[in-house]
C-alpha cells in the first residue's frame, strides 16, 4: 500500500511538470534557422501601357496633318527671272531677265547690223497679258519693239507690229488690253521733237490671240 502511494505521488509530481508555464528558451538568432537560401527578386513585367512606342518604317507621323500644305512639285525652281505671284492664279509673273523674254529679244531681226535687240521696260509683271518694249540704237528716235506675253506661261505672242516704230509708248494698261500712243515727225520737226499725231491704238487679248483696235497712220510705219 506504501508503495502504491509512493507511485502515485511520482505521477502527480511528472504531470505538473509538464504543464510548467516557464518560455522555451530561444536561439541566439532569435529565429528559428532554415536551410533555405533567399531567392532575388524578380521584376515584374513592364505593363504594355508604359512600353516605350519605337516608330517603324511604316509608322504613322504624330501630329495633326495640315491638310492646307501643298505639295512642293519636285523641280520647284523657275526660270531665270520669274517669280511667284502671290495671290494670283497665275503661277509666275515676269520678268525682263526672264528666260522667255529674253529668249524673244534675242529672236527679233536685227535692225541696224551687229547692235542686238535690249528689253528696256515691262508693263505689269503679273498681269494676264502684259508687254516688253525693245529698243536698238539708244536715241530717242531710235526704233521700238513691243513684245506680248499672256497666259499662266507667258507664252510669247508677237510683236505690235510687222516693223520697229519710233517715238512709241506705252499710256495705259489693264488685264486684257494695252494701250499704245504713236508719235511721228512732220517735215521741218527736230528729230527729238516730233509733232504729228498722236494716235492711241488698242491690243487687246482675247485668251488665244492679240487684236489691234485702230488703225495707224501710214506715217508711223512708213
Amino acid at each position: 500500500m506504501k508503495r502504491l502511494v509512493l507511485v502515485t505521488i511520482a505521477a502527480l509530481i511528472l504531470v505538473a511538470c509538464g504543464n510548467s508555464d516557464e518560455p522555451v528558451a530561444a536561439t541566439a538568432s532569435g529565429a528559428p534557422t532554415s536551410s533555405a537560401q533567399p531567392q532575388p527578386v524578380q521584376p515584374q513585367a513592364q505593363s504594355e501601357a508604359t512600353q516605350p512606342v519605337v516608330a517603324g518604317e511604316d509608322a504613322e507621323p504624330n501630329g495633326p496633318v495640315d491638310s492646307n500644305t501643298e505639295a512642293l512639285p519636285e523641280n520647284n525652281s523657275l526660270p531665270d527671272g520669274e517669280q511667284h505671284a502671290p495671290g494670283s492664279e497665275y503661277p509666275i509673273c515676269l520678268g525682263l531677265d526672264s528666260t522667255r523674254v529674253v529668249n524673244a529679244v534675242a529672236s527679233l531681226p536685227e535692225y541696224f547690223p551687229g547692235e542686238p535687240w535690249i528689253a528696256t521696260k515691262i508693263g505689269d509683271t503679273c498681269a494676264p497679258f502684259t508687254w516688253v518694249r525693245a529698243d536698238t540704237g539708244g536715241t530717242v528716235s531710235s526704233p521700238t519693239h513691243l513684245l506680248f506675253f499672256a497666259g499662266h506661261n507667258y507664252d510669247y505672242l508677237g510683236t505690235a507690229t510687222l516693223e520697229p516704230t519710233s517715238f512709241t509708248s506705252v499710256v495705259g494698261q489693264t488685264a486684257d488690253t494695252v494701250t499704245v500712243e504713236y508719235r511721228w515727225p512732220l517735215a521741218n520737226d527736230a528729230n527729238a521733237n516730233p509733232t504729228g499725231g498722236p494716235v492711241t491704238i488698242d491690243y487687246r487679248w482675247d485668251g488665244t490671240q492679240v487684236t489691234m483696235i485702230g488703225t495707224l497712220p501710214p506715217e508711223v510705219i512708213g
